[in-house]
């Protein structure tokens, strides 16, 4: 069985040199046996037993339609079982989206691993109105109908009831920027870094 970490198109963008950090930790610690870069819109994998690992809903929802021969897990819940150097928050508050693709699933899989990850890390999540398999749309559904976006992701922010909210779907992040609430992507959680220009594409501020 192969075990193949794919990160991507979108955190691929964003944010390369951590990509590139994770990629190295998987295989130091025999982890992978190799990355898939290809977009999972594209169906290139071979027929055979393959692990996804993956950090991007959508794709995650993607690759489980391509058959019994692929199985997925996301990067979260791989990093449970590891020795990752976690930062540590201190306590602080914060709240959470789950995005459209981990819920309503045969696994909340998703859900779980991200809020094991903020314990890890000493951040107390606060859940907001609407959470798990009840949250409401980021408005990324809306994808280039910025006003429609705009109206969907502010209606969202007033679930929050901390102003930093932790994101696993970089579309989410994308909705969420152009409000006032601050999203806090878990990749740049990992890496002790603040979550900074990703907003929808075409947006103006």
């Amino acid at each position: 069985m192969k075990v193949l970490f794919a990160p991507g198109c979108a955190l691929r963008e964003y944010k390369p040199e951590l990509i590139s950090k994770v990629i190295q930790f998987l295989t130091e610690n025999n982890v992978i046996d190799d990355t898939y870069l290809t977009c999972c819109k594209i169906e290139s994998i071979q027929n055979e037993k393959t692990v996804m690992i993956n950090c991007c809903p959508g794709c995650s929802h993607k690759f489980e339609t391509l058959g019994s021969d692929i199985t997925t897990v996301s990067l979260w819940k791989i990093l449970l079982d590891t020795e990752f150097p976690f930062p540590d928050y201190h306590g602080e508050k914060m709240s959470i989206q789950d995005a459209c693709h981990a819920r309503n699933r045969n696994s909340s899989e998703m859900q779980e691993s991200a809020r094991a990850l903020c314990e890890r890390m000493n951040i107390n999540i606060i859940e907001p109105m609407h959470t798990r398999d009840g949250a409401r749309c980021c408005g990324g559904c809306a994808q280039n109908d910025l006003e429609t976006r705009r109206k969907m992701a502010q209606k969202r922010a007033e679930d929050f009831p901390e102003n930093n909210v932790v994101v696993y779907c970089t579309g989410c992040t994308r909705s969420l920027s152009i409000t006032n609430v601050k999203p806090r992507h878990l990749l740049d959680l990992l890496f002790g870094e603040f979550t900074e220009g990703l907003k929808p594409k075409g947006w103006a501020d």
